[in-house]
C-alpha cells in the first residue's frame, strides 16, 4: 500500500459489510482481499453525497477512499444510518494506505471519473456523473438509500444530463461547482472538476444538458469563452 492524498474512512465491526451494503450503490459482496470496488452513497432522493473506492482491510473492516474535502460530510451521513449497527466509523486519512492504483487529478479527469467534493455534494444523481457507465452501480443488488430514484432513471431512460470532458479556452481554472451559461444567460450545467494541463489549457468535467453537449461557446464567471468537447474513454450511449 502506498501513500495517498485521498481521504480515508474506516468502518470496523461485525455489522460493517451488512450496514454499508444497505447504504451504497455497489455490491460489496464482490469485495475480496485482492480487489477493490467503486460506488457512491446517496441521499434518499438519489443525490450523490460522495464517491468512493472500497477495500477490505481485514475480515470485519472496510476502508473507503474518497476526496479529502468530503470526509466529514460522508462520515456524518453514514453515522445517521448506523445507530443500530455494530460498526464504528472513523476518519483514518492520516494513515498511509491506498485502495486503488493512484491517479493524478488530471488522469482521473481524463478517465471521465468525477470527484465529488464539498462544493458538489448532493447535486447530481449518479447517472449525471456517468456512474452507471463506470460500474459504480449494481442494478441487481437490491435496496439501498436512494435506490428507487437511481433505478427509475435507469429503467425509464430519464437522464437528461450527462457529464462531458471539455477543453476550455481560458487561463483560469474554474471553481468546482461553478455554473456554465450560454450567451443568452441560460444555465447549461456545472463544473464538476477542472485541471490545467502541461500546455496551460484547462480541461474540465462538466455536467451538461444532453441537448447542449455540442455547444461551442459558453459564459463562465461572466466571461465568454470557446469550448471543445473531448472524447471520453467510454461511450455515453
Amino acid at each position: 500500500m502506498s501513500d495517498t492524498n485521498r481521504g480515508l474512512i474506516e468502518l470496523r465491526g461485525e455489522d460493517s459489510l451488512k450496514f454499508l451494503q444497505g447504504q451504497v450503490s455497489c455490491d460489496l459482496h464482490q469485495l475480496s482481499d485482492d480487489n477493490f470496488i467503486r460506488g457512491c452513497h446517496c441521499t434518499p432522493k438519489g443525490r450523490v453525497i460522495f464517491l468512493f473506492s472500497a477495500g477490505l482491510k481485514d475480515s470485519d473492516c472496510i476502508v473507503l477512499e474518497t476526496h479529502p474535502s468530503i470526509v466529514d460530510t460522508a462520515i456524518a451521513s453514514l453515522k445517521k444510518y448506523a445507530v443500530f449497527s455494530k460498526t464504528k466509523i472513523t476518519d483514518i486519512s492520516d494513515q498511509k494506505l491506498s485502495i486503488e492504483p493512484e491517479l493524478s487529478d488530471l488522469d482521473r479527469l481524463r478517465a471521465g471519473i468525477a470527484d465529488i467534493t464539498s462544493g458538489t455534494t448532493d447535486q447530481f444523481i449518479p447517472q449525471m456523473l456517468n456512474l452507471d457507465l463506470l460500474n459504480f452501480i449494481s442494478f441487481k443488488k437490491g435496496c439501498y438509500t436512494g435506490q428507487e430514484v437511481v433505478a427509475r432513471a435507469h429503467y425509464l431512460g430519464a437522464v437528461k444530463r450527462r457529464m462531458y470532458l471539455l477543453n476550455l479556452s481560458t487561463n483560469c481554472v474554474p471553481e468546482i461547482g461553478q455554473a456554465l451559461f450560454n450567451i443568452e444567460g441560460k444555465q447549461l450545467g456545472t463544473i464538476v472538476n477542472a485541471q490545467a494541463n502541461k500546455q496551460g489549457q484547462i480541461e474540465a468535467l462538466a455536467v451538461l444538458a444532453t441537448s447542449s453537449s455540442d455547444i461551442k461557446r459558453i459564459v463562465i464567471d461572466q466571461t465568454e469563452i470557446s469550448v471543445e468537447r473531448l472524447d471520453l474513454p467510454y461511450e455515453l450511449g
